[in-house]
C-alpha cells in the first residue's frame, strides 16, 4: 500500500517518456514531504505521510526515505534482507541518471548493508518507479506543469490548475527552479486528498551522496531473485 501512495504522490507526473529529456534543471537540495488522507470503504479516514530527501546535480538526480527513530527496528525483516531474499524499495535510496539518449539508469543504495543495486528497466515498475527522470528531479515535470492553466503567483512560483478524470489539481511551479514547490490533488468525490510540498535546503558545495559509496558492493536486482 506504501508503494502505491508513494506513487500515486507523483500522480501528476504520467506523461511521454519524452517529457524527461528536459534541459539541465538548477543545482537543488530539498526536503519533500507526502501526505496522502483517504476515506476507506470501513468509514476509517487514513493519513499515510512521510519525507524524502532530494539531491539534484545536473544530470543526476538522488532520493532517500527519511527513517523516524524506531522505523528499522523490525528485526524479521532484517534478517531476511541480510538473507538476499528480500529487497526493500521503499526505504533505499533511489539514485537515477539520465543518460544522453533520454534513457535513466536507475541503482537503489541500501545505506545500512552498503550495496548498490543496479534495476533493469523491466523492473522499474516492480520496485515502485514510474520510469520518469522528470518527475524525480521536479516532483512534477515542467513539460506537465506548462500545460495546466496558470493562475495567481507567489513570488517567484505560479499556481497551476487542471480537472480531469475525477480529480482536481494545483501545482506550485517554479520555473526558475524547475520545481513543484507544492502539490495538492483532490479527488471530486472527497475521498482522497494528497499534498506534496518541498522545503528548500542550502546546497552543500561539493557533497552529494553518490559520492559516497566507496567500498559498497555492486549487485543487480537479479541477485535478489529465488
Amino acid at each position: 500500500m506504501t508503494r502505491l501512495l508513494r506513487a500515486a504522490a507523483v500522480a501528476l507526473a504520467v506523461v511521454s517518456g519524452a517529457a524527461g529529456a528536459n534541459a539541465p534543471a538548477p543545482d537543488l537540495d530539498a526536503i519533500v514531504t507526502y501526505e496522502t488522507r483517504q476515506v476507506m470503504p470501513s468509514g476509517v479516514t487514513r493519513t499515510d505521510t512521510w519525507q524524502e530527501r532530494l539531491v539534484r546535480r545536473g544530470n543526476q538526480v538522488w532520493t532517500e526515505r527519511i527513517l523516524p527513530a524506531g522505523a528499522g527496528d523490525d528485526h524479521d525483516h532484517q534478517a531476511e534482507h541480510v538473507g538476499h531474499k528480500h529487497f526493500n524499495g521503499e526505504t533505499a535510496a533511489r539514485w537515477l541518471k539520465l543518460g544522453a539518449d533520454g534513457q535513466v539508469d536507475v541503482k537503489f543504495v541500501d545505506r545500512e548493508h552498503k550495496a548498490v543495486v543496479a534495476i533493469p528497466r523491466a523492473e522499474f515498475g516492480t520496485v515502485g518507479f514510474d520510469g520518469s527522470f522528470a518527475a524525480a528531479a521536479s516532483v512534477v515535470p515542467g513539460a506537465l506543469a506548462r500545460t495546466m492553466k496558470a493562475s495567481g503567483a507567489v513570488g517567484d512560483a505560479q499556481w497551476r490548475t487542471d480537472k480531469r478524470d475525477g480529480w482536481s489539481h494545483r501545482v506550485l511551479w517554479s520555473e526558475q527552479r524547475q520545481l513543484a514547490l507544492k502539490v495538492e490533488s483532490r479527488r471530486d468525490d472527497g475521498s482522497v486528498r494528497r499534498t506534496v510540498s518541498v522545503r528548500l535546503q542550502p546546497a552543500v558545495a561539493r557533497s552529494v551522496p553518490w559520492d559516497q559509496l566507496s567500498g559498497y558492493t555492486q549487485k543487480r536486482y537479479d541477485d535478489f531473485m529465488d
